[in-house]
């Protein structure tokens, strides 16, 4: 008799495992391809802003207090400013003292933040601003557009406008550069 030839493949569970090896290998290869393009940088870098505002926003309605974020445009950053409340520490010089300010941050390599518009009735008092969120999530300036373009591109079409509302804090993204004198009054929330 004659001995059968071996028939020896690979079984279901080898075939997985090699199936799912695979996918963990894609999926860290694409994860760090993100930031690789100008476009993404610039999509992460408002992205990023935009939840970092939101996220000020519900802490300051969770905790009934005033949060702020303080931006600087010429220096390219921004950081959050929590101030003990007035009632916990009467003496502005001990709140001062007791007041924490965030690490600076700021958009990533090969992105500008452009320029922060107000709306039309709020005045900008220096190079740096202090956007402020109420106890109830309410802005103050009664909303603002922070426009990101990538480095080197002066078009308004190619950067990405961060607006958020007064009343509500809801953040938006738009494509391109949204002006000043589009951003709507407080009085028309």
């Amino acid at each position: 008799m004659r001995a059968r030839p071996s028939l020896r493949g690979f079984t279901f569970i080898e075939l997985m495992v090699v199936i799912t090896v695979i996918g963990i290998a894609a999926s860290l290869s694409i994860g760090k391809l993100d930031g690789l393009t100008s476009q993404s940088r610039l999509r992460a870098t408002s992205r990023a802003f935009g939840n970092m505002l939101l996220g000020l926003r519900q802490q300051a309605v969770i905790q009934s207090r005033e949060l702020a974020v303080e931006i600087d445009v010429r220096e390219q950053r921004w950081r959050i400013i929590d101030r003990p409340s007035p009632t916990d520490f009467p003496d502005p010089d001990d709140r001062e003292e007791r007041t924490w300010r965030a690490e600076w941050d700021g958009p990533a390599d090969g992105v500008v933040l452009e320029d922060v518009a107000f709306a039309r009735d709020d005045v900008q008092r220096s190079g740096v601003f202090e956007i402020t969120f109420d106890g109830d999530g309410q802005l103050s300036p009664a909303g603002f557009v922070a426009w990101f373009r990538e480095e080197g591109v002066e078009s308004d079409e190619e950067g990405i406008s961060v607006e958020v509302t007064g009343l509500t804090g809801v953040v938006d993204y738009v494509k391109g550069r949204k002006r000043a004198e589009e951003v709507r009054d407080p009085d028309d929330f």
